[in-house]
């Protein structure tokens, strides 16, 4: 009876133990999941970040070239109007 109780006692504290670790697999695959959402929703918004970034430098690109050109084109009305009063 004494071994019967003991095997029994072992029996169930193994079904416990089995069902505990089989609940952490299915904790740790769902953990596992959600960690793989949040890194490619991470990658996306890093990607819009650089996509912004880009397109950010791009038109502070074109608006040096707009400063300078602007500045070439006083330079030369300044001569051309400059010329026009002196060259008389």
């Amino acid at each position: 009876m004494k071994d019967e109780v003991k095997e029994n006692t072992v029996q169930e504290v193994r079904k416990a133990l089995q069902a505990n670790i089989e609940a952490i697999q299915r904790a740790t695959k769902l953990l596992e999941k959600q960690s793989d959402t949040l890194t490619s929703v991470m990658k996306q918004k890093v990607r819009e970040l650089e996509e912004s970034k880009n397109s950010f430098f791009r038109y502070e690109g074109l608006k040096l070239y707009l400063f300078w050109g602007g500045m070439v084109c006083n330079i030369l009305v300044f001569l051309m109007l400059a010329s026009s009063m002196f060259g008389k």
